[in-house]
Protein backbone atom coordinates (compact mmCIF):
# COMPACT_ATOMS: atom_id res chain seq x y z
CA UNK A 1 0.00 0.00 0.00
CA UNK A 2 0.93 3.61 -0.92
CA UNK A 3 -1.01 5.86 1.35
CA UNK A 4 0.36 9.78 1.89
CA UNK A 5 -1.43 12.90 3.90
CA UNK A 6 -0.26 16.16 4.33
CA UNK A 7 -1.86 19.54 6.00
CA UNK A 8 -4.26 20.83 4.27
CA UNK A 9 -2.50 23.93 2.85
CA UNK A 10 -3.47 27.52 5.33
CA UNK A 11 -5.83 28.88 2.75
CA UNK A 12 -7.57 26.20 2.88
CA UNK A 13 -7.98 25.66 7.01
CA UNK A 14 -10.35 25.13 8.89
CA UNK A 15 -12.46 23.52 6.36
CA UNK A 16 -9.80 21.07 5.34
CA UNK A 17 -7.41 19.25 7.73
CA UNK A 18 -5.75 17.19 5.41
CA UNK A 19 -5.07 16.09 1.60
CA UNK A 20 -4.63 12.63 1.42
CA UNK A 21 -3.07 9.38 -1.37
CA UNK A 22 -3.75 5.91 -1.81
CA UNK A 23 -2.72 3.45 -3.96
CA UNK A 24 -2.70 -0.02 -3.12
CA UNK A 25 -4.62 -3.67 -3.71
CA UNK A 26 -7.72 -3.60 -1.73
CA UNK A 27 -7.24 -6.90 0.63
CA UNK A 28 -10.72 -8.54 -0.18
CA UNK A 29 -13.49 -7.74 -2.59
CA UNK A 30 -15.56 -5.82 -0.18
CA UNK A 31 -14.74 -2.64 2.23
CA UNK A 32 -16.54 -1.94 5.14
CA UNK A 33 -16.71 2.06 5.74
CA UNK A 34 -17.34 2.94 9.44
CA UNK A 35 -18.35 6.01 10.33
CA UNK A 36 -16.04 9.09 11.50
CA UNK A 37 -15.81 12.44 12.22
CA UNK A 38 -14.85 14.18 8.53
CA UNK A 39 -16.47 14.30 5.35
CA UNK A 40 -13.96 13.61 2.22
CA UNK A 41 -14.00 14.88 -1.10
CA UNK A 42 -13.03 12.25 -3.35
CA UNK A 43 -11.02 11.48 -6.64
CA UNK A 44 -11.77 8.76 -8.21
CA UNK A 45 -8.48 7.63 -10.49
CA UNK A 46 -9.13 3.90 -10.52
CA UNK A 47 -11.81 1.68 -11.96
CA UNK A 48 -15.09 2.50 -10.96
CA UNK A 49 -16.80 0.75 -8.18
CA UNK A 50 -19.61 0.24 -6.45
CA UNK A 51 -20.94 1.82 -3.08
CA UNK A 52 -23.09 -0.19 -1.04
CA UNK A 53 -25.16 2.03 1.72
CA UNK A 54 -27.47 0.08 3.95
CA UNK A 55 -31.65 1.29 3.42
CA UNK A 56 -32.74 2.63 6.33
CA UNK A 57 -35.03 -0.11 7.30
CA UNK A 58 -32.29 -2.44 7.60
CA UNK A 59 -33.72 -4.55 5.31
CA UNK A 60 -31.02 -5.15 2.11
CA UNK A 61 -28.56 -2.08 -0.02
CA UNK A 62 -28.65 0.22 -2.78
CA UNK A 63 -26.12 0.20 -4.55
CA UNK A 64 -24.34 3.53 -6.79
CA UNK A 65 -21.42 2.97 -9.37
CA UNK A 66 -18.66 5.59 -8.78
CA UNK A 67 -16.37 6.51 -11.26
CA UNK A 68 -14.46 9.88 -11.18
CA UNK A 69 -15.51 12.33 -8.65
CA UNK A 70 -17.65 12.33 -5.11
CA UNK A 71 -18.15 13.67 -2.15
CA UNK A 72 -19.30 11.49 1.08
CA UNK A 73 -20.65 13.43 4.09
CA UNK A 74 -20.91 13.04 7.90
CA UNK A 75 -22.18 8.96 7.88
CA UNK A 76 -24.01 7.43 10.82
CA UNK A 77 -23.46 3.64 9.53
CA UNK A 78 -21.31 2.37 7.51
CA UNK A 79 -20.78 2.04 3.93
CA UNK A 80 -19.59 -0.99 2.19
CA UNK A 81 -17.60 -0.35 -1.24
CA UNK A 82 -17.23 -3.37 -3.77
CA UNK A 83 -13.62 -2.76 -4.38
CA UNK A 84 -12.01 -2.72 -8.36
CA UNK A 85 -8.86 -4.77 -9.15
CA UNK A 86 -6.86 -1.91 -7.97
CA UNK A 87 -7.34 1.41 -6.08
CA UNK A 88 -6.22 4.84 -6.63
CA UNK A 89 -7.49 7.68 -5.07
CA UNK A 90 -6.59 11.47 -4.12
CA UNK A 91 -8.97 13.45 -1.50
CA UNK A 92 -9.51 16.04 0.82
CA UNK A 93 -10.19 15.46 4.42
CA UNK A 94 -12.72 18.12 5.18
CA UNK A 95 -14.60 19.25 8.78
CA UNK A 96 -18.25 18.51 8.88
CA UNK A 97 -18.86 22.62 8.10
CA UNK A 98 -16.11 22.54 5.48
CA UNK A 99 -18.10 22.38 2.71
CA UNK A 100 -19.89 25.69 3.31
CA UNK A 101 -16.37 27.41 2.24
CA UNK A 102 -17.25 25.66 -1.67
CA UNK A 103 -20.77 25.70 -1.95
CA UNK A 104 -23.85 27.83 -0.99
CA UNK A 105 -26.04 24.48 -0.26
CA UNK A 106 -27.43 23.84 2.90
CA UNK A 107 -24.75 21.08 4.85
CA UNK A 108 -28.17 19.33 5.92
CA UNK A 109 -28.48 17.77 1.89
CA UNK A 110 -25.33 15.83 2.06
CA UNK A 111 -24.93 14.14 5.91
CA UNK A 112 -25.41 10.61 5.42
CA UNK A 113 -25.26 10.41 1.45
CA UNK A 114 -22.47 10.15 -0.74
CA UNK A 115 -23.02 12.30 -4.39
CA UNK A 116 -21.48 13.41 -7.49
CA UNK A 117 -18.58 15.91 -6.72
CA UNK A 118 -19.42 17.61 -10.33
CA UNK A 119 -22.77 18.59 -8.90
CA UNK A 120 -21.67 20.35 -5.78
CA UNK A 121 -17.29 21.58 -6.76
CA UNK A 122 -17.30 21.78 -10.55
CA UNK A 123 -14.16 20.78 -12.15
CA UNK A 124 -12.88 18.46 -9.25
CA UNK A 125 -13.54 15.81 -12.30
CA UNK A 126 -11.40 17.81 -14.85
CA UNK A 127 -8.30 17.07 -12.68
CA UNK A 128 -8.54 13.72 -13.71
CA UNK A 129 -6.03 13.57 -16.63
CA UNK A 130 -3.62 15.51 -14.94
CA UNK A 131 -3.40 12.94 -11.63
CA UNK A 132 -3.17 9.44 -13.45
CA UNK A 133 0.52 9.36 -13.41
CA UNK A 134 1.19 11.99 -10.35
CA UNK A 135 3.08 11.50 -6.98
CA UNK A 136 1.59 11.89 -3.97
CA UNK A 137 3.28 15.94 -3.89
CA UNK A 138 2.38 16.37 -7.10
CA UNK A 139 -1.30 15.09 -6.44
CA UNK A 140 -1.48 17.43 -3.17
CA UNK A 141 -0.24 20.27 -4.93
CA UNK A 142 -2.89 20.40 -8.07
CA UNK A 143 -5.78 18.66 -5.45
CA UNK A 144 -4.69 22.09 -3.06
CA UNK A 145 -4.47 24.61 -5.77
CA UNK A 146 -7.64 23.78 -7.34
CA UNK A 147 -9.75 23.74 -3.62
CA UNK A 148 -8.03 26.64 -2.97
CA UNK A 149 -9.44 28.68 -6.10
CA UNK A 150 -12.88 27.26 -5.61
CA UNK A 151 -13.30 29.03 -1.89
CA UNK A 152 -16.24 31.13 -1.97
CA UNK A 153 -15.40 34.83 -1.12
CA UNK A 154 -18.19 35.43 1.15
CA UNK A 155 -17.46 32.04 3.36
CA UNK A 156 -18.41 32.42 7.17
CA UNK A 157 -17.37 30.47 10.12
CA UNK A 158 -18.97 30.66 13.43
CA UNK A 159 -16.17 30.65 15.95
CA UNK A 160 -18.69 28.94 18.06
CA UNK A 161 -19.32 25.85 15.46
CA UNK A 162 -15.23 25.38 15.35
CA UNK A 163 -14.96 24.98 18.48
CA UNK A 164 -17.85 22.60 19.19
CA UNK A 165 -16.60 20.26 16.58
CA UNK A 166 -13.09 20.28 17.67
CA UNK A 167 -14.30 19.55 21.32
CA UNK A 168 -16.31 17.04 20.31
CA UNK A 169 -13.98 15.15 17.79
CA UNK A 170 -11.58 15.05 20.89
CA UNK A 171 -13.02 14.19 23.89
CA UNK A 172 -16.81 13.14 25.26
CA UNK A 173 -18.45 16.17 26.99
CA UNK A 174 -21.51 16.49 27.88
CA UNK A 175 -23.70 18.91 25.67
CA UNK A 176 -24.93 21.15 28.01
CA UNK A 177 -21.61 21.68 29.72
CA UNK A 178 -19.90 22.23 26.41
CA UNK A 179 -22.84 25.32 25.44
CA UNK A 180 -22.38 26.86 28.68
CA UNK A 181 -19.05 26.86 28.35
CA UNK A 182 -19.47 28.45 24.79
CA UNK A 183 -21.70 30.51 26.90
CA UNK A 184 -24.93 29.56 24.76
CA UNK A 185 -27.79 27.84 25.41
CA UNK A 186 -27.77 23.84 24.76
CA UNK A 187 -31.19 24.29 21.83
CA UNK A 188 -28.90 27.46 20.56
CA UNK A 189 -25.55 25.15 20.11
CA UNK A 190 -28.09 22.18 18.92
CA UNK A 191 -29.31 25.14 16.34
CA UNK A 192 -25.76 26.48 14.89
CA UNK A 193 -24.99 22.56 14.74
CA UNK A 194 -27.35 22.11 12.62
CA UNK A 195 -27.05 25.14 10.38
CA UNK A 196 -23.26 24.83 9.62
CA UNK A 197 -23.21 21.14 10.14
CA UNK A 198 -26.10 19.51 8.95
CA UNK A 199 -26.10 17.11 12.19
CA UNK A 200 -26.68 17.96 15.71
CA UNK A 201 -23.83 18.23 18.40
CA UNK A 202 -25.60 15.06 20.28
CA UNK A 203 -25.40 13.14 16.57
CA UNK A 204 -21.74 14.58 15.70
CA UNK A 205 -20.34 13.40 19.70
CA UNK A 206 -21.88 10.04 19.08
CA UNK A 207 -19.97 9.35 15.98
CA UNK A 208 -16.74 10.31 17.62
CA UNK A 209 -16.95 8.67 20.68
CA UNK A 210 -17.62 5.73 18.18
CA UNK A 211 -14.53 6.63 16.26
CA UNK A 212 -12.25 6.84 19.18
CA UNK A 213 -13.30 4.06 20.32
CA UNK A 214 -13.09 1.31 17.38
CA UNK A 215 -9.36 2.58 16.66
CA UNK A 216 -8.59 1.88 20.36
CA UNK A 217 -10.43 -1.72 19.84
CA UNK A 218 -8.23 -2.26 16.92
CA UNK A 219 -5.07 -1.49 18.61
CA UNK A 220 -5.61 -3.62 21.26
CA UNK A 221 -3.26 -6.88 21.54
CA UNK A 222 -4.12 -10.06 19.32
CA UNK A 223 -6.34 -12.38 21.98
CA UNK A 224 -7.95 -9.87 23.12
CA UNK A 225 -12.07 -10.70 23.73
CA UNK A 226 -15.31 -7.96 24.36
CA UNK A 227 -15.59 -7.29 28.37
CA UNK A 228 -14.70 -5.18 31.27
CA UNK A 229 -11.24 -4.34 29.02
CA UNK A 230 -12.55 -3.38 26.07
CA UNK A 231 -15.83 -1.65 27.54
CA UNK A 232 -13.04 0.53 29.35
CA UNK A 233 -11.70 1.83 26.18
CA UNK A 234 -14.95 3.71 25.53
CA UNK A 235 -17.32 6.61 26.76
CA UNK A 236 -19.89 4.21 27.19
CA UNK A 237 -22.29 3.63 30.05
CA UNK A 238 -22.37 0.12 29.96
CA UNK A 239 -21.59 -3.12 27.88
CA UNK A 240 -25.34 -3.38 26.66
CA UNK A 241 -24.75 0.43 25.64
CA UNK A 242 -21.64 -0.12 23.85
CA UNK A 243 -23.10 -3.47 21.86
CA UNK A 244 -25.77 -1.49 20.30
CA UNK A 245 -24.01 1.77 19.64
CA UNK A 246 -20.97 -0.61 17.70
CA UNK A 247 -24.09 -2.54 15.53
CA UNK A 248 -25.90 0.60 14.71
CA UNK A 249 -22.39 2.26 13.51
CA UNK A 250 -20.60 -0.53 12.01
CA UNK A 251 -22.98 -3.82 11.47
CA UNK A 252 -20.61 -5.83 13.73
CA UNK A 253 -21.15 -6.97 17.59
CA UNK A 254 -17.90 -6.07 19.66
CA UNK A 255 -16.72 -9.61 19.21
CA UNK A 256 -17.10 -10.00 15.12
CA UNK A 257 -15.40 -6.49 14.73
CA UNK A 258 -12.57 -8.10 16.85
CA UNK A 259 -11.69 -11.15 15.08
CA UNK A 260 -11.88 -9.33 11.62
CA UNK A 261 -9.79 -6.17 12.12
CA UNK A 262 -7.38 -8.54 14.13
CA UNK A 263 -6.76 -10.66 11.23
CA UNK A 264 -5.78 -7.69 8.82
CA UNK A 265 -4.44 -5.39 11.71
CA UNK A 266 -5.05 -2.40 13.59
CA UNK A 267 -4.73 -0.15 9.85
CA UNK A 268 -7.61 -1.46 8.67
CA UNK A 269 -9.87 -0.03 11.97
CA UNK A 270 -12.47 1.83 10.09
CA UNK A 271 -11.76 -0.02 6.26
CA UNK A 272 -12.93 -3.32 7.28
CA UNK A 273 -12.03 -6.06 4.73
CA UNK A 274 -14.43 -8.44 3.62
CA UNK A 275 -14.89 -11.08 1.44
CA UNK A 276 -18.42 -11.02 0.80
CA UNK A 277 -21.95 -9.19 1.62
CA UNK A 278 -24.20 -11.89 2.09
CA UNK A 279 -27.10 -9.62 2.16
CA UNK A 280 -27.15 -8.01 -1.31
CA UNK A 281 -29.61 -8.11 -3.32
Amino acid sequence: MLYQECPAPPGLRPFATQLWFVQTVPRARYEKILPGPSAHLILNLSDPYRLITPSGDGNGYTATEVSTGFYSGLQRSYLVSENPDRIFNVGARLTPFGLSAFTSRPPSEFQGKVVDAQGVLPGLTDLRPRLLQADPQEAFAVLGGFLERSLRPERRLDPRTARAVETLAREDVEIGRLAAGLNISRSTLERIMMRDCGFTAKAYSDVCRFFRFVNAAAAMPEGSVPGRDLLALADYYDQPHLIRAFRRFSGFTPTEYLRVVQSYGAEYATFVPLEQVSSLA
